[in-house]
């Protein structure tokens, strides 16, 4: 058997079996957060009885989940602090070490107590760190070769972008421009074989859905890709504005040094809750509200509420410090700013006749781009998340203006900033030893 076959051996083999556990992994993560947003609902639900005491019951909620997910952090992972997006990337251009298996169930239950309990988190980042993690170590037992172990793991991460969105080729995309930045042969055969068959286990699992379903929407006609542009340059403010609040406030954080990071958290978590208690449609995921505002933005009071609401809960939920990603609270609020643009612009100019569903729909992939920078990823992973291919040209303009917008502002990548606070966090702490810190003194 020649070397080149022995390779193409392994790492096919490699990839088959990483994709088969972030398949079963992401896949049940989605489930059993699907099972916890309607457990949160039904108590919110039921609280709602006895209005004078009733809010302690989501309260207490957002408090003990955010601070058991902080604690498993701090206790058993450092590494699964975040989004772990960041750390994927570092591991793969040689800047940090791969985390340790213990990662995968702190990403994992962390996650679900951190989302569980109404965090405004997104459920691809723990999928996303959980596939690389198990990806690197199902690399080892197949080859000895370290390249080939970070091209693993970038499939694996990819993967699991994949099984969060439902998305194979948006999460295959986001392995090319976003995580390595890179497009190789050999790459390219790890992330499509591990996103094909983590895709479809879940799809086993939880069946092969759109996560969002909408009306038809009229392809855009030449005259009216002007209000896109427009719309682009607004959410490249918005994201470059969004990343700083996100970064602001984990620095704000800092600096509170004698308040333990789990006090933080149950501090977060108590005033998510409280705000549960008063609209429960606003905390969480936000899944489910950004599929109501694609449904029928007209049906979604307060449009302009809902946008200013999640643009402070999800950089304060992000600096619980819990597992969590930043991915679906971009999509409610770029879904949210893109129906209210619509809707302000039809209400002065009647004969523009814009549709609040595709400028939704636009929105969302916009705000991505201007936040990551990354709009391929943003605009392949929307229309595989909606199903409607007819706005690609509205994608393509809104994300390009809403990029060059953020370039302008001289705003960097989340991620770009996220992987160098982490560094110099990881240069100025005690050694690090396969994602768990030897010193107590960052038990904290």
């Amino acid at each position: 058997m020649t070397l080149l076959n022995s390779r193409v051996i392994r790492i096919s083999t490699a990839s088959i079996l990483a994709g088969v556990f972030v398949g079963l992994v992401g896949g049940a993560f989605r489930y059993l957060l699907i099972a916890a947003d309607h457990w949160r609902g039904a108590l919110i639900a039921w609280a709602h009885r006895w209005p004078h005491i009733g809010w302690l019951a989501p309260v207490a909620l957002g408090l003990v989940g955010a601070a058991a997910a902080r604690i498993l952090v701090v206790r058993f992972a450092p590494a699964a602090e975040g989004s772990g997006i960041q750390r994927v990337e570092a591991v793969f251009s040689g800047e940090a070490t791969p985390a340790s298996l213990a990662v995968v169930p702190v990403k994992f239950f962390g996650g679900l107590l951190a989302m569980g309990s109404g965090l405004a988190l997104g459920r691809e980042g723990p999928t996303v760190q959980m596939g690389a993690t198990l990806s690197w170590w199902i690399s080892r037992l197949l080859t000895k070769d370290e390249q080939d172990m970070k091209v693993l793991e970038a499939a694996g991460a990819g993967a699991g972008l994949a099984v969060a969105f439902n998305a194979p080729i948006g999460g295959s995309v986001f392995v090319f421009e976003e995580l390595t930045s890179s497009f190789t042969p050999w790459l390219m055969v790890a992330t499509l074989a591990a996103a094909l068959v983590a895709v479809w286990i879940m799809r086993l699992m939880l069946g092969n859905a759109l996560d969002f379903t909408l009306t038809h929407v009229s392809p855009t006609q030449v005259w009216r890709v002007g209000p896109f542009l427009i719309l682009g340059a607004l959410l490249g403010v918005i994201g470059a504005v969004y990343n700083i609040c996100t970064v602001g406030l984990l620095r704000f954080g800092d600096r509170l040094r004698n308040l333990s990071s789990v006090n933080r958290a149950a501090i977060i978590g108590a005033t998510v809750g409280l705000a549960a208690w008063f609209v429960p449609a606003f905390v969480g995921g936000g899944e489910v509200l950004t599929q109501a505002i694609l449904a029928d933005p007209n049906a979604v009071g307060g449009l302009l509420t809902v946008f200013l609401a999640r643009f402070l809960l999800g950089p304060w939920s992000y600096a619980a410090r819990v597992p969590g990603g930043i991915f679906a609270p971009l999509l409610v609020l770029g879904a949210s700013s893109g129906a209210l643009f619509a809707e302000v612009l039809n209400h002065f100019v009647p004969l523009l006749g814009l549709s609040p569903v595709a400028c939704a729909v636009v929105g969302m992939a916009a705000l991505f781009s201007a936040s990551v920078r990354a709009p391929l990823t943003g605009i392949v992973l929307t229309v595989e998340m909606t199903g409607r291919g007819d706005l690609t040209l509205g994608l393509l303009g809104t994300s390009l203006m809403a990029m060059l917008v953020a370039m302008l502002l001289k705003g960097e990548p989340i991620y770009e900033t996220l992987k160098r606070r982490m560094l110099e966090q990881q240069s100025a702490a005690p050694t690090v030893v396969g994602g768990t810190r030897a010193a107590s003194g960052a038990r904290n």
